[in-house]
């Protein structure tokens, strides 16, 4: 990619990662589903064993889809309803397509726009670099992993400034996972990576396999 067309989809990237509208998870009698099929089936977005899809603070539609998750139990209002191992609030966004650009490969690049203050500020959720702090950035097996504090506020229900991200590439889609935890139920830094990890885990094994190439005749 070109420098402009890589710093056009990290912005993308970034405007698709905050769009997170969150609700107070408090639970309404009614199903709590565990996976929730967008991108026309391409990506089904599935979480951790205890984590439900919030069917009113989800959707999806032509500009892409978010995905709001929690206590399967808060969820379905259900008193018997299952709990995950770690109290914390889930979401996904999958972008309408890849247009050009996908994660795999622009790892680095990614990781120096977002320590940038440009990426800080489009991760931010009030658009200030100064709210966001970078604490890491890894990449392995075509997942970007980003572990940020943003200090700025939270509309909805109230989290906890530090938060695991993840964004990779699915089916001809950017999928950005995040992991944020309540501030009544702080958990550590593996805690987080690992529910990220487990996360992504479930996200990859609910949906399509990718298409392979055939390969050439004769």
């Amino acid at each position: 990619m070109t420098s402009s067309t890589f710093r056009r989809f990290a912005r993308q990237l970034a405007g698709l990662a905050t769009v997170l509208v969150l609700v107070g998870c408090d639970g309404f009698p009614g199903s709590a589903p565990t996976s929730m099929a967008t991108a026309d089936g391409a990506v089904v977005v599935a979480g951790p064993p205890g984590f439900c899809i919030d069917p009113e603070a989800s959707h999806a539609g032509d500009t892409g889809a978010f995905v709001l998750l929690g206590s399967c139990a808060s969820i379905s209002g259900a008193l018997d309803g299952q709990h995950p191992d770690l109290r914390a609030v889930l979401t996904a966004a999958v972008s309408v397509g890849t247009s050009g650009g996908s994660i795999e490969g622009s790892e680095k690049q990614l990781g120096a726009f977002f320590r940038s203050p440009e990426g800080r500020r489009a991760l931010s959720r009030s658009g200030k670099a100064e709210t966001v702090k970078v604490l890491g950035i890894t990449h392995s097996d075509g997942v970007l992993i980003l572990h940020a504090r943003d200090t700025s506020a939270f509309p909805g229900q109230a989290v906890s400034p530090d938060y695991w991200r993840a964004l990779f590439d699915l089916n001809g889609h950017i999928v950005t996972l995040s992991v944020i935890s309540v501030p009544q139920a702080p958990f550590t830094d593996a805690s987080g990576l690992r529910a990220l990890e487990r996360f992504v885990g479930q996200v990859r094994a609910a949906s399509p396999a990718p298409a392979t190439t055939p390969a050439p005749l004769g």
